[in-house]
C-alpha cells in the first residue's frame, strides 16, 4: 500500500514483460518440493460448516499475486486453503496454483476455491442472458467452460468451493437457473461444495444465501471499517446456524501492508477482529510479499485483541476519506448522470489499495456501457458525494489518469 492520497498524476502502465516479473510467475522449485509440508502447534483449526472441512483460521487470498514461491511457503507454514477466481490475474492465480500443487503433490491436503462470473444488468441487481451480447452471460454453456478452464489450469479434476462470484443483492444469490448450473456441478463431482461471494448489500445477500438451500459457503466482505458491520455480523450468525460455512474477506478494510507507512492500519489487529467472531471460519487476506504472509499467519499466536489493538483501529477507522469504500451506494443519489460510482470506488481500491491493476481494469470492465468513466469524463462538475468522506472527484480524476496496458481507463 502506498499513503492514501489522490495518485491523480500517476499513470500505471502495466506490460506483459514488467507483469511476468511483477507477479513473479517462474521461479525455481522449493528445496521441499514433494515433503510433506511442515504444521506448527500454533495453527488454529475451525470447521467450514456443514461441508466439515477443518480449516486453519488464515487461509491465502492468491488475487493479487501468482508468485509460486509465496505459495509454496504458505503451504511450509500449514496454509491449506487457497483461494482463487476464474478471472484472477487473467487466469495466472489458477494456472500457478495447479503446477504447485502438482509440484508438491499435494491435491488431497490442500482446499482450493474458486469463482465464476456472470455479467449483470444496468442497476447490476440480476444476471444478463446470452442476448445481452456481453462476454459471461449467464448460461450453462458459458458456466461450463469457465468451470472446464479453471480445473485445466488448476490440474485437477475437482474445486473443493466454487463460488457464483460478486453477488450484489438476494436477487442474484437466489437466481435459479445460475443455482441449477452449481448444484449440477456439485452432484457431477467438479465441486465439492458451491457457495456465493458478496461485497455489496451483504447482510441481505447472506440472509437469502443462507435461505436458499443450495449453497453450502458464503465468502463476505467483514471488517472494522464497515459502518453496518453489526448487521452483517447477525447476517453471518444466521448463515452459519443454517450450516453454512463462513469465509471473511477484504478484513484489512482494501489496503496492503506497507511497513513504512506510519499511519497504516494495524493489519494483525483488524484481521484479529473479524476472526474473533466465532462463526468465521476463515480469512483470506491477499498477501504478495513474505512479510505480510508472516504477519497474517503469526495472529494465530494469540487472537486476543490488546488495549493498544483496539485504539488502532478505532483511530483509523476515524479516520477522512478512508480507501476502504462502503458499497452503500447512497452517492448514487447525488450523480446526475447515472455513474457507477460504487464499482468504479472498488476499482480505485485495487489499483491504489492493492495495486492489483489486472484486478481494477477487470472490475472497471464490469460497468455496464455508459455507466462508466467516459460519463465523467463528459462531466462539468462533480456533484456526487459520499457520507462517510470519501472524495469521489479526486479519486474519479485519478482513474482518468491510469493507463493500464498502454491504453486509459476512459
Amino acid at each position: 500500500m502506498t499513503h492514501h492520497g489522490d495518485i491523480t498524476r500517476r499513470k500505471f502502465i502495466v506490460s506483459s514483460a514488467a507483469a511476468m516479473v511483477t507477479l513473479g510467475l517462474g521461479g525455481a522449485p522449493s528445496p521441499t518440493d514433494g515433503k510433506e509440508p511442515p504444521t506448527t502447534s500454533e495453527i488454529v483449526h475451525r470447521t467450514l460448516g456443514r461441508t466439515g472441512l477443518q480449516v486453519p483460521v488464515v487461509s491465502f487470498g492468491v488475487m493479487n499475486s501468482d508468485s509460486p514461491d509465496l505459495i509454496r511457503k504458505a503451504l511450509d507454514l500449514g496454509i491449506r486453503h487457497l483461494d482463487t477466481a476464474h478471472r484472477y490475474l487473467r487466469g495466472n492465480s489458477e494456472t500457478v496454483i495447479g503446477q504447485i500443487l502438482e509440484e508438491r503433490r499435494c491435491r488431497e491436503k490442500v482446499y482450493v476455491g474458486t469463482k465464476m462470473y456472470f455479467d449483470r444488468d444496468k442497476e447490476r441487481k440480476i444476471f444478463l442472458g446470452e442476448e445481452s451480447g456481453r462476454p459471461y452471460p449467464a448460461t450453462e454453456k458459458v458456466f461450463e467452460a469457465q468451470l472446464a478452464l479453471s480445473l485445466k489450469r488448476l490440474r485437477t479434476e475437482y474445486v473443493d468451493i466454487l463460488y457464483l462470484h460478486s453477488c450484489e443483492g438476494p436477487l442474484m444469490a437466489t437466481y435459479e437457473p445460475v443455482m441449477r448450473f452449481f448444484a449440477k456441478a456439485r452432484k457431477s463431482g467438479k465441486a465439492r461444495f458451491i457457495g456465493i461471494t458478496t461485497h455489496i448489500h451483504e447482510p441481505e445477500t447472506i440472509r437469502a444465501a443462507a435461505d436458499a438451500g443450495v449453497w453450502d459457503v458464503v465468502l463476505t466482505s467483514y471488517n472494522f471499517m464497515q459502518n453496518h458491520r453489526e448487521e452483517v455480523k447477525k447476517a453471518i450468525q444466521h448463515a452459519a446456524s443454517k450450516g453454512l460455512g463462513i469465509i471473511a474477506m477484504k478484513t484489512q478494510g482494501g489496503v496492503r501492508l506497507n511497513r513504512d507507512d506510519p499511519g497504516q492500519v494495524n493489519h494483525a489487529a483488524a484481521l484479529k477482529w473479524v476472526l474473533n467472531d466465532k462463526n468465521v471460519c476463515t480469512a483470506i487476506p491477499g498477501m504478495t510479499t513474505f512479510d505480510q504472509m508472516d504477519l497474517d499467519f503469526g495472529v494465530m499466536k494469540n487472537l486476543v485483541l490488546s488495549k493498544k489493538e483496539k485504539r488502532d483501529l478505532r483511530d483509523f477507522a476515524a479516520r477522512t476519506d478512508p480507501l476502504y469504500c462502503q458499497q452503500c451506494g447512497s452517492c448514487l443519489a447525488f450523480c446526475a448522470n447515472g455513474v457507477d460510482i460504487p464499482t468504479l470506488m472498488r476499482t480505485y481500491m485495487y489499483a491504489e489499495g492493492y495495486h492489483n491493476l489486472i484486478q481494477a481494469e477487470l472490475t472497471m470492465g464490469e460497468i455496464p456501457e455508459g455507466h462508466g468513466l467516459e460519463r465523467c469524463r463528459a462531466c462539468k462538475g462533480c456533484t456526487a458525494l459520499c457520507k462517510f468522506g470519501i472524495n469521489i472527484r479526486r479519486r474519479v480524476d485519478s482513474l482518468m489518469a491510469m493507463q493500464l496496458n498502454g491504453k486509459r481507463f476512459a
